[in-house]
């Protein structure tokens, strides 16, 4: 039982590695030069070179360990159903696939969606090993789907070792029929509490305790797979993460341009208007007791997911946060006259998300599940230097604090859905507003009337 838990539990955190690398890499791809890619003699131009150095950088960032990913490559359908390859980071040789060559899939469930990100849900075999695979949208400047970066890990290793785990086992119990009662006794320690040991620290993830870890203490196949399954839980403590995944992006971006930019003359930091979404996830906790804690992480996962999905979709870009709240920044990276509109499209999208989600999770709960979202316009600063303006991240947090006053109040009355006096200001009547009757902060408030979710 324990063997299967760890199986189990092996191929899920390959799983979510496979899947972080891919949505993590995505928005760092530029769609519109991918489209600029239509045969194989552009294989040395300056779009195809900078896509496929990107990739290697993905790949070589994560080929150690026991867990390395193997292949990454971009992909895009074609109007027969095929999918042909566009950019694929290996190296010239047998294995290296040119554009225009065609992605050759078994069976047709194993083709992506191009809209969709997902991995796999059980192991692919071939001639060359066992792989379990990923695939992400990217999309062009207009925020069109274009084609697909796609992630391949090698599960060998962990197989190998898991098998290894098996066998040892199994010679174990044969040796215990033939030796005396005393040595049989010392072997089933020896193998039983390992065994324990994986057990509880199965359930420990399960609690959502990602930071705990297996002692290595032996040489064996045990401290094999112990220091295995030890380097993919820092993976799905990573994943805990998961809403913040795009900030990661971002600050990324950002170092990069200030690492560029070290040697240009800074100019005084100016002021930009930033607007901050708070949506806090209300009642959610309630289905803890009903579900148990390994289907309630499931369903977060889903959640944040769809949620991170929405913000991208609208040009928001996320902050870190704790509980089941989602932070969101528009206006970020560059002047966006529409930020307001964009941040109120992003929440209405939000909530018909939830309401989707909680369909399909078909759960019944006592109290109602449902989001309250705040959003507010301020100011932030900005540091003009190099080829990319600089946003100060630490000036942003005051908006975000009146964005999170402004949810708590909008729950209080039931809103949903409240924003500032300084966010509907720019929205011109695009949006039906109602004044709210509350004084409790310095800034008046508005509830945008909800439409029927759609499900």
């Amino acid at each position: 039982m324990s063997l299967r838990k760890a199986n189990r539990l092996a191929f899920e955190l390959i799983q979510e590695k496979v899947y972080s690398v891919a949505v993590s890499t995505a928005p760092i791809l530029d769609g519109d030069k991918v489209q600029q890619l239509t045969s194989q003699d552009q294989e040395n131009s300056p779009p195809y070179l900078e896509l496929r150095d990107t990739l290697r950088g993905v790949r070589d960032a994560n080929n150690t360990g026991a867990l390395p990913v193997r292949f990454i490559y971009i992909i895009r359908p074609l109007e027969n159903g095929d999918w042909e390859f566009v950019v694929d980071a290996e190296e010239k040789g047998d294995d290296h696939s040119p554009i225009g060559s065609l992605v050759e899939f078994d069976y047709e469930h194993e083709k992506p969606i191009l809209t969709q990100a997902r991995a796999d849900v059980e192991y692919a075999r071939d001639s060359f090993g066992i792989w379990l695979s990923a695939f992400a949208p990217i999309e062009n400047s207009a925020g069109e789907t274009v084609a697909m970066v796609g992630v391949d890990i090698a599960a060998s290793r962990i197989q190998t070792l898991l098998r290894r785990l098996l066998y040892g086992d199994l010679l174990a119990m044969l040796v215990a029929l033939v030796l005396a009662s005393a040595l049989a006794a010392w072997l089933s320690r020896k193998v039983t509490q390992p065994l324990t040991r994986l057990t509880e620290f199965v359930r420990e993830i399960g609690r959502g305790n990602f930071a705990t870890r297996l002692r290595v203490e032996s040489n064996d196949e045990f401290g094999e797979l112990a220091a295995a399954v030890n380097q993919m839980a820092e993976g799905l403590e990573e994943r805990e993460s998961l809403k913040g995944a795009l900030v990661h992006y971002v600050r990324s971006q950002a170092a990069d341009s200030k690492v560029s930019g070290a040697n240009d003359e800074d100019s005084e930091p100016t002021q930009r208007r930033v607007t901050a979404l708070v949506a806090e996830l209300c009642g959610f906790s309630q289905l803890s007791s009903q579900l148990g804690s390994e289907r309630v992480f499931a369903l977060l996962n889903e959640y944040f997911s769809t949620m991170i999905d929405v913000v991208l979709r609208h040009g928001g870009s996320l902050e870190k946060s704790s509980d089941e709240s989602v932070i969101a920044i528009f206006g970020a990276q560059s002047e966006n006259p529409h930020q307001e509109r964009s941040s109120i499209e992003a929440a209405l999208a939000m909530q018909q998300a939830l309401s989707k989600l909680l369909n399909d999770w078909n759960i019944q709960t006592n109290k109602p599940v449902f989001l309250e979202i705040g959003i507010h316009s301020g100011t932030a600063l900005i540091q003009h230097s190099g080829a990319q303006d600089q946003l100060d991240f630490e000036s942003v947090h005051s908006v975000v604090e009146t964005a999170a006053s402004i949810t708590k109040v909008g729950r209080e009355h039931n809103n949903r859905l409240t924003v500032s006096d300084t966010t509907a200001e720019n929205l011109h009547h695009t949006f039906p507003l109602d004044s709210v009757d509350d004084h409790s902060l310095d800034y008046g408030l508005f509830r945008v009337e909800m439409p029927k979710a759609r499900v």
